[in-house]
């Protein structure tokens, strides 16, 4: 089984509930962290994970709400190195990766080669550490601002027997969503902040879901009457749906 801990489980802005959004992949050997939103690595330190187990960020788009903790995370690798880490963060644009560390020159925290390496993702991409599979799929979230060919992804993560979609931020319509990977039985962990949930349910009831876990959460499933309008709108799926929490575990 895979566990997740859902760090930041806000939508585009934090909120006096939920920080943005950041999630980790926790296994015994390592960690791989999808997003980065601020601020993951006091999050990180709060639950007491080490940043030399870290091997990997996946980054679905370059919205702020996405990367905004990149820096302070960095920051973090430069001041207490640990003998043999390093960290490989993937990002969907190159552009991305001279902006953060212009970020880094400017605080002089640049990290050395052998702490943090970059990478760009691209369609269909696979990447393997420590019996974990993860490969990119791509979406078109950016569309929602009329950004046509400007990349996001999501994430197909496999470990013993184990499959997870992590969809990452989708279309307005939700038509980007990737019904492709569920030709087999899989977990989902997704967005629900840019499409009406009740597109989404009419998509997902008919796809083999094991468990779905909702991240990125809007305004409006906020606070009690939020979460049970959420909890009413799932409870039409056919298997068991989760609202995330920051700070929640997740088995897979």
């Amino acid at each position: 089984m895979m566990k997740f801990v859902t760090l930041g489980t806000s939508h585009g802005d934090p909120t006096r509930e939920r920080f943005n959004t950041s999630t980790l992949l926790d296994a015994e050997e390592c960690g791989i962290l999808f997003d980065a939103g601020a601020p993951v690595n006091a999050l990180l330190i709060r639950r007491g994970v080490p940043f030399g187990r870290l091997r990997h960020l996946f980054v679905t788009h370059m919205h702020e709400d996405h990367i905004g903790g990149i820096p302070g995370l960095l920051k973090s690798f430069v001041k207490y190195p640990v003998p043999g880490q390093r960290l490989t963060v993937h990002l969907p644009e190159e552009a991305g990766i001279e902006a953060i560390l212009g970020f880094l020159r400017a605080t002089h925290r640049m990290p050395p080669e052998e702490l943090v390496g970059f990478d760009v993702l691209s369609p269909g991409a696979v990447y393997r550490e420590n019996g974990v599979t993860v490969r990119a799929v791509p979406t078109r979230h950016m569309e929602n601002e009329g950004l046509s060919g400007v990349p996001s992804f999501g994430f197909c993560i496999e470990s013993e027997g184990s499959r997870v979609i992590y969809t990452g931020d989708l279309r307005f319509d939700f038509a980007d969503f990737p019904r492709g990977e569920f030709k087999q039985p899989a977990g989902c962990i997704c967005e629900c902040t840019h499409f009406p949930l009740e597109r989404a349910v009419e998509v997902l009831g008919a796809l083999p879901v094991r468990k779905l876990v909702c991240t990125h959460v809007a305004d409006r499933w906020h606070g009690g009457e939020g979460e049970a309008e959420f909890r009413r709108l799932a409870s039409a799926l056919p298997f068991p749906v989760a609202l995330a929490h920051d700070g929640d575990e997740f088995l897979f």
